[in-house]
């Protein structure tokens, strides 16, 4: 049995406004937006979002493993 994609959690990225007033939505974790520019927003958001992941990790003490 295929589990219903829409029940486990997925990325999305909300394209900016087309000119017919739609938006575009990607599951980024499936597909990916072709407009460059829609690419490099949505690069970027990643990569901003990841940085907030990885900033919000506790620190570990000097010397200490993981």
């Amino acid at each position: 049995m295929t589990p219903d994609p829409l029940a486990l959690p997925a990325l999305f990225f909300h394209g900016t406004e087309q000119l017919d007033g739609t938006h575009a939505v990607h599951p980024v974790d499936r597909t990916v937006p072709e407009d460059p520019r829609e690419r490099a927003i949505c690069r970027a958001l990643l990569q901003h979002a990841l940085a907030l992941l990885d900033a919000s990790e506790p620190t570990q003490p000097t010397g200490s493993s993981r």
